[in-house]
Formats: structure tokens, sequence, C-alpha cells
């Protein structure tokens, strides 16, 4: 747990825009212990990030284990090896979405638009067609299952019309817990000895399609220095911490993080759990959530690498401090820019994590620590959400170029992917 001293509240509205930095500062050395007092905003005792103190191939620290569950497509994703050199062929993968592609057309087509776009825009191969036509069945490549609205066995293709050479992949965004939309059991053991591949979020799938990634840059770049002084104006004083959600309950408590957090300071809640509005929520921005410090990145389950657009986007895209809640630990080290969020499993209660924030927006050269990263990280949006990008078929299509072919199926499927294999217990379960 992070120990921090107890400050003064954060309910006073600062007139930011008619005060200069040098009274900024004295009303914060007023109000901060003596041990915290800021001598200047620009004032940075962080150690400079060091290329020498990371393997370019695998900054991410990846287990030899873990590097070997890699697909290629993997590989290329999160190792960053080179694309490997195609052979030129009139070869055409054909990709068809079982039964329910059209469900998420508005998301992966036309990125909550009105307009059709190009699934293979900006892939790095473009040999792919891709159709929803079941009629096609016998005469495509790979066949994608989007398990979330599979009702059961009875929604697959006939496995008398399975080609020989054919891939089926089962596909899914939702964590084990919610896989599946229509059925209150997740019976994995339905589905073992069906699949070839998986589609999902996580970086071992044959087909990784991550909500977002975090992508290495060859060189430090000066032009991404972060003006810290600049952020610190455009931010709300007055109420620090955002959360939007339309799931008012979760498997991992975490409403129960945000009422208790209340107690101790101003949360503001978007969303049809709380009673603030926003005219967007998946297919438009939220713009009111922008001018918050930090951001509560709280997925609804606590299981691997399940790391939505609650962060790549609420919290990255806007400028805000993601506070995070759901993978393990070292899932979002390995996932994440380094020192780039806080944990909640570093503190032991809410009021510590509060004390904390408190802390930092006292003492605002230490926001500083949170922004170096963006010199030598960049952070990428894929998940066809707020009409950002979605590469879901542009990796299939790489994943039919890139990957191996050989026999695979996964006998297993609940060891792989299921509740208790890959998901935890909730924030206020584990010091029961």
């Amino acid at each position: 747990m992070i120990k921090a001293r107890r400050t003064t509240k954060t309910g006073v509205v600062f007139l930011l825009t008619v005060i200069t930095t040098t009274t900024l500062l004295a009303i914060y050395n007023q109000a901060v212990p003596p041990s915290h007092q800021v001598i200047s905003i620009d004032e940075d005792d962080s150690p400079n990030f060091d290329y020498g103190h990371y393997d370019a191939a695998n900054w991410r620290n990846l287990s030899k284990d873990k590097i070997q569950s890699l697909s290629k497509l993997g590989r290329i994703l999160y190792l960053d090896e080179e694309l490997p050199e195609l052979i030129q062929t009139a070869k055409q993968f054909k990709i068809l979405v079982w039964k329910y592609g059209s469900t998420i057309n508005d998301r992966h087509i036309k990125r909550y638009s009105s307009e059709n776009h190009d699934p293979f825009e900006y892939c790095s191969v473009k040999n792919c067609i891709l159709t929803y036509d079941g009629d096609q069945l016998a005469n495509a490549d790979i066949v994608l299952i989007h398990l979330h609205r599979t009702t059961g066995t009875k929604d697959l293709p006939p496995n008398d019309k399975r080609s020989p050479n054919q891939i089926w992949a089962f596909m899914t965004d939702e964590s084990p817990f919610h896989t599946f939309l229509h059925t209150k059991e997740n019976k994995f053991i339905e589905y073992n000895g069906i699949f070839n591949w998986s589609m999902t979020y996580r970086m071992d799938s044959d087909i990784p399609v991550p909500y977002g990634r975090t992508i290495l840059r060859p060189y430090e770049d000066p032009s991404k220095e972060f003006d810290l002084y600049k952020w610190f104006l455009s931010k709300r004083h007055d109420v620090l911490v955002a959360i939007m959600g339309s799931n008012c309950g979760s498997k991992n408590h975490r409403w129960e993080y945000v009422k208790q957090l209340q107690n101790h300071m101003s949360v503001d809640v978007y969303g049809a759990c709380g009673t603030l509005k926003c005219m967007g929520h998946f297919r438009m921005d939220c713009p009111d959530i922008n001018r918050y410090m930090f951001y509560l990145s709280f997925e609804n389950s606590n299981c691997d690498e399940y790391v939505t657009e609650k962060l790549w986007w609420n919290a990255y895209a806007k400028n805000a401090i993601p506070i995070v809640m759901g993978a393990p630990k070292d899932n979002y080290t390995s996932l994440l820019p380094p020192n780039s969020f806080i944990n909640v499993d570093d503190f032991a209660t809410p009021r510590d994590l509060a004390t904390y924030l408190n802390y930092l927006f006292n003492t605002p050269s230490e926001f500083r620590r949170f922004f170096r990263w963006r010199k030598h990280f960049q952070v990428l949006n894929e998940h066809g959400y707020f009409q950002s990008l979605s590469y879901h078929y542009c990796r299939v299509c790489e994943a039919m170029n890139y990957n191996k072919k050989q026999p695979k199926v996964y006998k297993d499927l609940q060891k792989f992917w299921s509740v208790d294999s890959n998901c935890y217990p909730a924030w206020d379960k584990i010091y029961d």
C-alpha cells in the first residue's frame, strides 16, 4: 500500500485562467504539509527512461512460456517482429462470420457511423473477402463463430458440411463471465473439439484482437514532451475523478468500490449507473469526461488481460491517468506503458486511494511521472468503439496469411477460456 499524509479536500474551485503560476503554487504550498511543499510544477526527480534497460523485442518482460504461447500474428503485435515476406500468389481467403455477423456490423464495418468502411483499409494484407452469407460455408477458408450471440452448439454450422482444411475460430470480446449472452451457464465443455483457433483480446489467442495496444517507439520522440502545466489548467479541480458505466452490476464489485471511494472524495458517475448523462456511450464520444485528471478504468470482471475501452479510450485518449481494476497486476505491467497508471491493488482500502489522489493533486510536480512514457511509447485504440478504427477483420486476414496452418483443435476449451481458469475474486473478497 502506498501511504501518504492526508491532505486538504479538493472541493475548492480554482480560477486558474486568471491566476499566475507563482500565485497558484503559493496556494498549494500553503495547503500541503512542509514535507510535500511544491517548489515548481516542472520539478521532476524521476529517472529518465533508458532504452538500454529495455529489450526492445520484449520490453513487456514476457516469460518464455508466454512467448511460446503466441501465434505468429501475436509475435508481430506484441514482440514487434517484422512482417514475413509473403509469396506472391493469387490466393484469396474468404472469411465467413457465421449467422451473427450482422450484429457486429455497426461496430466493425460502420464504426458506429452511417457509412460502411473497408475493414482491410489499414491492413498489412488485403487478400481477403468478408461475407455473412451462410450459403458460402463450403467455400470459406475460415469460419468465425461469435460466441456472445450463440445460444448453443445447435447454432453452429453443420459438421457434415465442414471442409477438411477449413478453420473454425471462436470469437469473443467479453470476459469468460459474459462470453455467452443468452445462457446463464458458460458451458465451454460443450464446445470441446470444435474450434481450431481462438479470437479474443488476449495476446495468446491465435487471432489477438485487443481493445488497444501499447507499442514502443523506435526512438525517443522529443515532440511528445508532455506539457504538464497546460494539462493541469485544462482539468477540473473541484472533482478529480470520473467513471462512466451502463452495467451497474459486476462480478468484481466495482460499484461497491466507487461508493466507498465517494465517502472520501468526490467521484462523478456518468451513464445509467450515475446521475450524470452524456451524449455518447460506445457509439459516440463523451466529451464531458475530458476534463477529469483521473478516470476509473474499472472492468466488469477480474479476468486475464481483460482491459477494455474504459482504459484505452476513456483514460489514455483523454489524457487522464487511469485507475485500474480488473486484470492481474502483472497483466497491466505487460500491456500498458510503464508508470502510466494507478492500480487499486496497491491500496488496502478505497480511503487509502483517495488519500493518495489528494496528495497528487496537492503536489502537481508528482503528476509528471505518469506522462513520461509518451516520448517512448504510443497507445493505439483498435476496438471500433466511439467511431475509432476496428482491426478485427484485418487481424483475421493477417492470421490467415501469417499463422501456421498446422492441424490444431481446442480439445479442452475450458482450460484456455473459462471463469475457473482465467478469472479472480472481487477486490473485497481477497481480504476476507
